[in-house]
């Protein structure tokens, strides 16, 4: 992978993206979660990627009382991080996370099925969006890194 579009391609393809936060106690937080900006699982999510400035940004899901909430407010650094196992090919995006506090882009995103993730409705779903600014690669036992952003 050496540009944006093969960037791109890469993270449309999985649906699982491993994000890591940093807690109060400057600890690594990460886990998996669903890729929004996998192409098979979310193709209603493509137009809203593809409206954004940054050309890698990936919204991503979680509950508004979740610690990683709490994580993200008091430190915006995060990183995601896709691979392809059986190929140990990964691409780790490093930059910032948000919540998106625009309610129709929220509604935009929403799909019923996740009700079995937000319970208590809306009040505890926040949409994320994780803006990067490096891009680290790793493919046949190398590893390449650039600051696209």
């Amino acid at each position: 992978m050496k540009n944006t579009s093969e960037y791109q391609q890469f993270i449309e393809s999985l649906p699982i993206a491993y994000l890591t936060t940093i807690d109060a106690a400057g600890m690594l937080s990460t886990r998996a979660l669903l890729n929004l900006r996998c192409k098979a699982q979310f193709p209603h999510m493509l137009p809203l990627h593809q409206e954004e400035g940054n050309p890698l940004t990936v919204f991503l899901t979680t509950n508004t009382s979740s610690d990683k909430m709490q994580e993200i407010a008091q430190n915006a650094n995060a990183c995601l991080y896709f691979c392809k196992e059986n190929s140990f090919q990964g691409l780790l995006l490093q930059g910032k996370i948000e919540a998106v506090t625009d309610n129709a882009l929220r509604q935009k995103a929403w799909i019923k099925a996740w009700e079995m993730y937000y319970p208590k409705g809306d009040s505890d779903y926040t949409l994320l969006r994780f803006l990067p600014e490096t891009v680290k690669t790793y493919a046949n036992f190398a590893v390449n890194k650039e600051n696209v952003f």
